[in-house]
């Protein structure tokens, strides 16, 4: 199967004949993402397609999924290989906040040495900064589903103001979770006046609200807001690059302040050794085609990408470091 018609076919999350991923053989796997039409549902995609292509036998079936659910999923065997975010996975094996139980089956195929950072988009006139907005009961904001490493994020952020959905709804503001083509409409129609999102500048989301009759603008987070999410929870600082947007970034197209999040690929440490190493000498063979799919891997190193990994290397996706010459 063609890259290109794993995304299509991906796009409608449809079901192979025949698949349960309760019983999933080796040669048959479940892939959690993210959100349709999100930098990470392509990547996968794209991934995918290339491990089809090369190793015989191999199908996967990719279906929507998120930073904070994935390693709970892969944890209960209902998935087998995910996208996930470092600390989040980090998270998960310890059983530590926000997860109620370790998962030791969890294990990575190294980073993706994607970097997604936060996008907090506002309406082009809004003058106030992150803390004021992030403070006000009456807030009206949009943000991915509960399943997602956003939805955890902005909880954790408006906790941090002593604001919450709870709050929010009784003072008569708005918390909506939704895919990224509902918080576009919903920005665009005046029902949420801000949305946050996160992704490999540029992002989908966010090149989709530019592109928009509703004007609008990128606004950083602040330095107190920075700090508190790496200090407490572990997230990166990182920028939006000048000039990673043609009208959302104002000034000039200054880089953009924000929190930040490192992209691992999640993988149950019960798929068989040969099935991951197979896999991952067609990926790691073929990163020609990466840019086919996404320029959000542009970044991606071998020599790198099992070094400093939050979670156990995957013993298939050592072999395949180790032949390849990247590990030494």
């Amino acid at each position: 199967m063609g890259i290109s018609r794993l995304i299509g076919a991906a796009a409608i999350v449809t079901a192979l004949a025949g698949f349960s991923p309760t019983t999933a053989s080796a040669q048959n796997i479940e892939w959690t993402s993210g959100s349709v039409g999100g930098s990470w549902f392509t990547v996968t995609a794209g991934l995918a397609g290339i491990a089809m292509e090369e190793v015989d036998g191999l199908n996967i079936r990719i279906v929507p999924g998120g930073g904070k659910d994935n390693p709970s999923k892969i944890a209960a065997g209902i998935s087998q290989l995910g996208m996930g975010i470092d600390f989040l996975a980090s998270a998960a094996l310890k059983g530590e906040e926000p997860y109620t139980k370790p998962a030791p089956n969890l294990t990575t195929l190294g980073q993706t040495w994607m970097t997604s950072q936060f996008h907090l988009i506002v309406d082009a006139e809004e003058t106030r900064g992150a803390d004021e907005i992030f403070s006000d009961p009456e807030i009206t904001v949009g943000t991915s589903s509960p399943a997602t490493s956003e939805a955890l994020t902005l909880g954790r952020i408006l906790e941090h103001y002593n604001n919450g959905p709870d709050v929010v709804k009784d003072a008569g503001g708005t918390v909506m979770y939704a895919s990224y083509s509902q918080l576009v409409a919903a920005f665009q129609n005046g029902q949420v006046d801000v949305v946050l999102a996160a992704g490999p500048a540029p992002t989908g989301v966010a090149l989709e609200i530019e592109a928009g009759r509703r004007k609008a603008k990128l606004i950083p987070f602040s330095d107190e807001l920075r700090a508190h999410l790496t200090d407490t929870y572990g997230y990166g600082s990182f920028p939006i690059p000048a000039g990673a947007y043609k009208v959302l970034q104002t000034e000039g197209g200054d880089e953009v302040m924000v929190n930040a999040l490192a992209t691992i690929v999640l993988a149950d440490a019960a798929l068989p050794e040969e099935t991951v190493y197979k896999m991952m000498v067609a990926i790691l063979n073929n990163q020609d085609k990466f840019a086919n799919f996404s320029g959000a891997l542009k970044d991606f190193n071998g020599d790198i990408a099992w070094k400093d990994l939050p979670i156990p290397l995957h013993p298939g996706a050592e072999k395949a470091y180790r032949e390849l010459g990247y590990m030494k």
